[in-house]
């Protein structure tokens, strides 16, 4: 009868992972069929989608046992997938409204999928107990009295456990420094328990080279997860899957804008709060002497929240222009764009384009645009022309050039800006020369005088093929009239 209804539950989980792979698969020609091609976010939904139909599939031969849990909790994160399409085509669409609400249902889904989960975990758990004969909870190590307990000079010295929520604060506000340190903690109590014979301070430095601190990672959790087996404890992540968790984590934040970095960082932390969890287990699995006091941070810890908090800060404020290219509206190829007064225009020269908030890259401007995918952007300053000819104006920003760059080569142009032939344009590529890259290379500067204004169109070009700030800044154009030219 329970081979009979265990066949049932399998198969009902092959079910759901057909389901969700049919999904994937719509979701997939959505993707194909979408005009934002070759953006990363809108392969979000397809992934998520084949991420569901795989671990349904892999709960089916594993006879997971998890239950209506289980059922709602992919349900849930299903939702959550699925709203994350809707939320990328309000991005696409510039609907904040769209978007942000969202967000905010993705949240939601989230936080019901995760207790449901962990629900659908423990009823697995229980029943695979049951089924292996193990009593239906473990021994812990302060509830099972031991007749005589050995001195204290013989008892190891080890770290106190910390609960996970605390290693997750460290984590996120110390801005990912806390790792090698945590790896320290858990290469140091390996050693105590002889499970390892790894040098805790080299695993903890190696943790800081890349690449390399993958295979760190993934040695140590098979250290600690071969000790657990030693001692009858029963881990259900291999180190493997812990490591590939890492590795994706860490290609996840190069995709993500750099205002979500702090997801970034909670995703990075996931594979290391559950070796958290497991080095856990081991400390309270027998006697020990703490080297800290329980539930408390140490000093180091709290220095660690200390100079993360900073680090924040400065990639939040880094971020402002990325989060403002987010919120601003699309902008399609060949679209006009002027500013406030609307007494001269620009050409987008692609989609890839928009107009941010002025003040957002620099004071006193006019208009400012950014290219989130080339990095570039492109910057309109008006001033009154004081009676100065354009062979001063070029000079002043000539002389600005050379007190930054030692060595640079200037290409000049002259043009008329406007169809009546009156207003003469110079047209200005500025290219660093020195021995060390400038990351403002190449400068690009068109200037118009007037009699009244003197417009100042300043550029950060780049050298992609796809560059286009060359572009648009020849693009500009005085309004004839009271229209666009």
């Amino acid at each position: 009868m329970d081979e009979h209804f265990r066949g049932k539950h399998q198969y009902g989980l092959y079910a759901q992972s057909l389901l969700y792979l049919a999904l994937t698969a719509w979701a997939s020609i959505g993707v194909s069929l979408s005009p934002g091609g070759g953006d990363l976010l809108q392969y979000i939904t397809p992934a998520g989608f084949g991420l569901i139909a795989w671990y349904c599939g892999y709960a089916g031969v594993k006879h997971y046992r998890g239950g209506f849990w289980f059922l709602g909790g992919n349900l849930f994160l299903a939702v959550a997938v699925f709203m994350c399409w809707v939320a990328y085509d309000g991005y696409r669409k510039a609907d904040a409204n769209v978007m942000f609400g969202s967000c905010a249902v993705i949240g939601l889904a989230v936080l019901v999928a995760l207790p449901l989960f962990w629900q659908g975990h423990q009823r697995h758990r229980r029943w695979w107990r049951a089924a292996h004969g193990f009593p239906e909870f473990e021994a812990v190590a302060e509830a099972n009295p031991a007749p005589v307990l050995p001195p204290d000079n013989t008892l190891p010295l080890l770290y106190p456990p910390q609960p996970n929520w605390r290693i997750l604060l460290l984590m996120v506000f110390s801005a990912m420094l806390y790792a090698p340190f945590l790896m320290y903690r858990i290469a140091s109590d390996m050693c105590a328990l002889g499970g390892s014979r790894l040098n805790p301070r080299r695993c903890a430095w190696q943790m800081l080279v890349p690449l390399y601190n993958f295979n760190v990672f993934y040695q140590m959790a098979a250290q600690v997860k071969r000790l657990a087996q030693k001692r009858g404890m029963v881990f259900k992540f291999s180190p493997a899957v812990l490591a590939l968790m890492l590795v994706a984590a860490t290609l996840g934040n190069f995709a993500m804008p750099q205002f979500l970095f702090l997801l970034g960082c909670i995703l990075a932390a996931l594979p290391w709060l559950i070796l958290n969890a497991w080095m856990n287990r081991l400390r309270v699995a027998q006697p020990a002497k703490w080297r800290a006091p329980l539930d408390r941070y140490t000093w180091r810890q709290r220095s660690l929240l200390l100079a993360g908090i900073p680090l924040i800060a400065l990639g939040l404020l880094g971020s402002k222009a990325e989060f403002a290219y987010f919120k601003a509206p699309a902008l399609a190829a060949e679209q006009l764009v002027s500013g406030p007064a609307a007494d001269y225009v620009l050409t987008i020269p692609d989609r890839q384009w928009r107009v941010v908030e002025r003040g957002t890259l620099y004071p006193d401007t006019d208009l400012e645009l950014v290219n989130r995918v080339t990095g570039e952007w492109v910057v309109v300053r008006i001033s009154p022309s004081q009676q100065q000819t354009l062979d001063g104006f070029v000079d002043q920003r000539q002389a600005l050039v050379a007190a930054t760059w030692n060595d640079y080569e200037v290409q000049e142009t002259r043009r008329f800006a406007d169809d009546g032939q009156s207003f003469p344009m110079s047209l200005a590529r500025y290219s660093y020369k020195g021995p060390v890259p400038s990351r403002d290379s190449p400068l690009l500067v068109a200037t118009v005088l007037t009699p009244e204004k003197v417009f100042e169109v300043v550029g950060h070009g780049g050298q992609q093929p796809n560059a286009s700030a060359m572009q648009l800044v020849e693009s500009f154009r005085l309004a004839v009239g009271g229209k666009k030219s």
